[in-house]
């Protein structure tokens, strides 16, 4: 596939599968690769992990970190419990990571996909049928994300912000709902109808699940498509993914400024 093919089809479809190898000296060289042929910036370390005590607690803190964080203490054909939808980077602003590219090394026995929720058109879909559903996923605290990493002062790990929004004039997403996610829907009928069909109809209707072999590299909008790793059970070799995150949008050489 062609750089300028490549480009346009995660700008229009939210994503693309690639095939990527990697080596052995550093699995992060083929992120790098692709990075450049998209014509991303390097990548970016989240706000949360460039906070001094998360940093004392937890490993991997820079801009590439594998998936498991520690792949070696995982036994062999051991289970791992699915994620609920997110975009990446906890506190980051509306559509502060605007890329992620998952590169899979060692894949699990069973399940292990990664599912991807095209919020964004499901807002839009959401925003025809009920304005006023829609109109409260756009409230500025309408949805708070917070961490659980324990430090001095919880609260600076804590944003409230939309659910959605316009940035540059593109409607992003920051649509999120796990246990590290709070929706202020207390006296607000609007808002649990937006939930109730972000969670059920919308999750249907606008929904992919890619499972990577070896060698084959995930790129995907993280300002437009929510995301989550189904459960999986791992074999002989524990599953191992590594990421990479970036502020940029994929763009031909000629149009990054």
């Amino acid at each position: 596939m062609l750089n300028t093919e490549l480009i346009s089809e995660v700008n229009n479809r939210g994503y693309a599968v690639i095939p990527a190898l990697t080596t052995a000296d550093d699995p992060f060289d083929a992120h790098r690769d692709v990075a450049r042929s998209l014509g991303l910036s390097d990548a970016c370390t989240p706000v949360l992990y460039r906070d001094p005590e998360v940093c004392e607690v937890v490993g991997q803190v820079g801009p590439y970190n594998e998936i498991p964080r520690d792949s070696s203490s995982m036994p062999p054909w051991s289970e791992v419990t699915g994620q609920q939808f997110h975009v990446d980077g906890l506190l980051e602003p509306l559509g502060g990571i605007k890329t992620t590219i998952l590169h899979c090394l060692e894949q699990a026995h069973s399940g292990g996909a990664t599912e991807l929720f095209f919020s964004c058109a499901a807002f839009l879909k959401l925003l025809a049928t009920d304005e006023n559903a829609a109109t409260s996923l756009l409230h500025p605290e309408a949805l708070t994300r917070f961490a659980t990493i324990p430090v001095s002062d919880p609260g600076r790990l804590r944003v409230a912000g939309p659910a959605f929004g316009r940035v540059d004039g593109e409607l992003v997403t920051r649509f999120s709902d796990g246990a590290t996610e709070l929706w202020n829907t207390s006296g607000n009928p609007a808002l649990e109808r937006a939930l109730d069909y972000m969670r059920g109809p919308a999750t249907e209707a606008h929904s992919a699940r890619i499972r990577l072999e070896p060698g084959e590299m995930l790129i995907f909008r993280n300002d437009l498509v929510s995301h989550r790793g189904c459960a999986y059970r791992n074999g002989p070799r524990p599953r191992r993914l590594t990421r990479s995150m970036y502020s940029g949008v994929p763009a031909h050489r000629s149009l990054v400024r």
